[in-house]
């Protein structure tokens, strides 16, 4: 009997380059800050595909931008300190 593995869907593919990351947590919170009723589990659905809301996915979507944009800034400035060091 073969097992058959799901593709996974291209929110689960941001989040599995963003490792170890409390994103999700993030988005969670920023959803409750625009009064969006939603659960950490509901956001989890969304990212898997079993839910479908636009506005969760947006909400993630932006927060993995901003943090992909953080990190980046933060290996440019570690760049710029090995440099001048």
């Amino acid at each position: 009997m073969e097992t058959t593995e799901k593709e996974a869907t291209p929110l689960q593919q941001v989040l599995q380059k963003l490792g170890s990351s409390n994103i999700v947590q993030v988005t969670l919170l920023r959803l409750q800050k625009d009064n969006v009723k939603a659960s950490l589990s509901l956001v989890y659905k969304v990212i898997a595909g079993t839910s479908y809301r636009p506005d969760i996915a947006d909400a993630f979507l932006t927060e993995a931008e901003a943090e992909v944009a953080r990190r980046r800034e933060v290996s440019e400035r570690a760049r710029q300190l090995v440099a001048e060091a």
